[in-house]
């Protein structure tokens, strides 16, 4: 709170102003607490399973975010519990077609699939929190990551894998001085490959120790992995 100086020839005049500020200060105040009380984020759910890297990109994104959120394990390979035909009433209860595939999140009546765009979702809740400082290279990154063959080698793997240690060799993470987008959709593949990725490229492997010491990318690392299909 402002201490507003009073001297006798001068006492009307300092006053009013201080008055007048405090009053645009309490309002500006209002109108903060308002606008905060009014974005209230939906309850959060993900459905999921550990094993997989698509749903693992959205389950990093949501423990980077900070938001609330449950996780919902399906269970893919049989009935009972939450199994694949309770995940496909979810999905059209909010308006899509029943696939029955991981992951989906749902935000409150929201209901949406297919990682990268779960990710930008969370992101988009988070503010600033997954902002990629360089958002044409983390665009880059995912979408190679994206387009990446059903198979543990390829010409496509090798050359993402060169990239990433380009990226990193000036700067600690993927698109920025932070974890963002782009460290969030690749890492889950990067993973996957760690064994494999060329002894020369010493920036990825200091980069992937550097992840592997984030707590939202450590907490989804599990012993029993999928592939990518």
């Amino acid at each position: 709170e402002a201490i507003w100086p009073i001297h006798h020839a001068t006492s009307a005049t300092w006053c009013d102003v201080g008055q007048q500020h405090n009053h645009t200060c309490m309002l500006t105040l209002m109108a903060t607490a308002a606008a905060t009380a009014a974005v209230v984020t939906p309850p959060i759910k993900l459905y999921t399973h550990t094993a997989c890297p698509f749903a693992q990109r959205v389950w990093i994104a949501l423990e980077a975010s900070g938001v609330a959120y449950e996780k919902v394990e399906v269970n893919l390979y049989g009935r009972g519990g939450f199994d694949k035909a309770a995940l496909k009433q979810v999905e059209t209860s909010g308006g899509l077609s029943a696939k029955g595939y991981i992951p989906v999140m749902a935000i409150g009546d929201e209901v949406i699939r297919e990682s990268s765009v779960c990710v930008q979702r969370v992101a988009d809740l988070a503010g600033a929190a997954l902002r990629p400082d360089d958002a044409e290279l983390a665009a880059t990154l995912i979408k190679l990551c994206n387009a990446l063959p059903k198979q543990t080698s390829s010409r496509e793997i090798d050359a993402l894998l060169r990239k990433c240690d380009e990226a990193v060799s000036t700067r600690a993470f993927l698109a920025g001085a932070t974890l963002s987008v782009a460290d969030v959709n690749l890492l889950p593949f990067l993973q996957r490959v760690e064994d494999d990725i060329p002894a020369d490229a010493t920036h990825l492997r200091g980069y992937m120790a550097r992840a592997r010491a984030t707590p939202a990318f450590s907490k989804t690392v599990v012993p029993s992995w999928w592939w990518w299909w």
